[in-house]
C-alpha cells in the first residue's frame, strides 16, 4: 500500500503544487501527518509565539487520483485514523473566540493514554480521532490550507473521522488530494482555538460518487453533513441551507417552496468552527431523507 510521509506536504491547496503520488479510483492509501505545528512544539518550554507559523497546518500530500476530472463529484472515504505521540494544546493571546482573556501564551503537552487525553494530571477527555484539514486543489487561486472552502481545506469539523466520508467536487484534473491537521479530540466550534493537535496517520480510499451538490459534505451514518464556511456564521448557515434546500428538492421531486418547509423541519443546525479566518456551519440532513445511491459504493473503472 503507497504511504506517503509528511516531508511530502504543501501548505496550500494549489493546482501549482506537483504530486508527490499518484492512485487509482478504489485504492486505498495512508498518508502520514505533522500535527498543525509541524512537529516545533517539543516541550511545554516552547509558545505558539515563537515557532515559525509558515508550516503551519502542513498537509501530507497532494496526491494525484488517475481518472478524475475537473468537475468530478467525488467521496473520500477515511477507512482509519491512528494517532503518533503525545497532543498539543498551545494558547496565545487572541486565539479563539476568548483569546482578548488570554495573558501569557502557555503550552500543554496532553499525554494519550489508555483512550484519553490528559490536560491535566487528574482530568482527561475521551480521545474521538478526527481530520481538520482535507482538501482538494481549487479552481482558482492556490487556498492556504488554514483555510476552509468549497475545496475542503481547514474544515475543522468533529465529524469527519473513521468511517465518514467527504464529498465533494474535484476542481483540478487529479483533484490533487492533502490531509492534515489531525485532532485527537475537539469540540464543535473548536472555542478555544485548538483540538489536541497530534500527529498521526490516515487511511484513505477515493471512489466516484453521484453528490450533486457544490459544497463539501460528510456522509455518516446520521446522514449527510453539509459543510458551508463564509466570513460570518450567519453567511454561512444561509448558504448551507440553500444548498440542503436544493438537494431536498432534487431527492424527492418537490417544489423550491415545499422543499423549504420540508428542510425546516428536518435540518439539523451545527456549529464546525468559529476561528477560522472563515466560519464553517454544518447542517445535517437525516439519513432517511438521503438518497441510497449516496451509500452505494460506486464501480471501479
Amino acid at each position: 500500500m503507497l504511504r506517503l510521509t509528511p516531508d511530502a506536504s504543501v501548505t496550500s491547496f494549489s493546482a501549482l503544487n506537483a504530486p508527490v503520488a499518484e492512485v487509482t479510483i478504489g485504492e486505498a492509501f495512508e498518508c502520514d501527518t505533522f500535527d498543525c505545528y509541524a512537529g516545533q512544539i517539543s516541550s511545554e518550554a516552547v509558545l505558539r509565539p515563537q515557532i515559525d507559523m509558515q508550516h503551519f497546518n502542513r498537509a501530507t500530500g497532494p496526491v494525484r487520483v488517475t481518472g478524475v476530472d475537473a468537475g468530478d463529484a467525488i467521496c473520500v472515504v477515511i477507512e482509519a485514523i491512528e494517532l503518533t505521540g503525545s497532543g498539543v494544546m498551545a494558547l496565545s493571546p487572541g486565539l479563539g473566540v476568548l483569546g482578548a482573556r488570554i495573558q501569557q501564551p502557555e503550552t500543554r503537552v496532553v499525554p494519550i493514554r489508555d483512550g484519553f487525553a490528559w490536560v491535566t494530571d487528574e482530568v482527561a477527555v475521551a480521545v474521538n480521532p478526527m481530520i481538520g484539514v482535507l482538501g482538494v486543489a481549487p479552481e482558482g487561486d492556490a487556498v492556504p490550507t488554514s483555510w476552509p472552502g468549497a475545496h475542503g481545506g481547514n474544515l475543522d469539523t468533529r465529524v469527519l473521522q473513521a468511517g465518514a466520508a467527504l464529498l465533494l467536487r474535484a476542481q483540478q484534473p487529479g483533484a490533487l488530494l492533502a490531509v492534515g491537521d489531525l485532532h485527537a479530540v475537539q469540540g464543535d466550534g473548536e472555542l478555544g482555538g485548538t483540538g489536541v493537535e497530534i500527529a498521526g496517520r490516515v487511511r484513505l480510499r477515493v471512489e466516484r460518487s453521484g453528490y450533486s451538490g457544490t459544497l463539501p459534505a460528510v456522509r455518516r451514518d446520521e446522514g449527510l453533513s453539509v459543510l458551508a464556511s463564509a466570513d460570518t456564521l450567519d453567511q454561512a448557515v444561509r448558504e448551507g441551507f440553500a444548498e440542503v434546500v436544493a438537494l431536498i428538492g432534487e431527492w424527492r421531486g418537490l417544489r423550491w417552496e415545499d422543499a423549504y418547509r420540508v428542510a425546516s423541519l428536518i435540518v439539523c443546525t451545527e456549529v464546525s468552527q468559529m476561528v477560522n479566518p472563515l466560519k464553517t456551519a454544518r447542517l445535517t440532513i437525516p439519513r432517511e431523507w438521503c438518497p441510497d445511491s449516496l451509500y452505494a459504493a460506486e464501480p471501479h473503472e
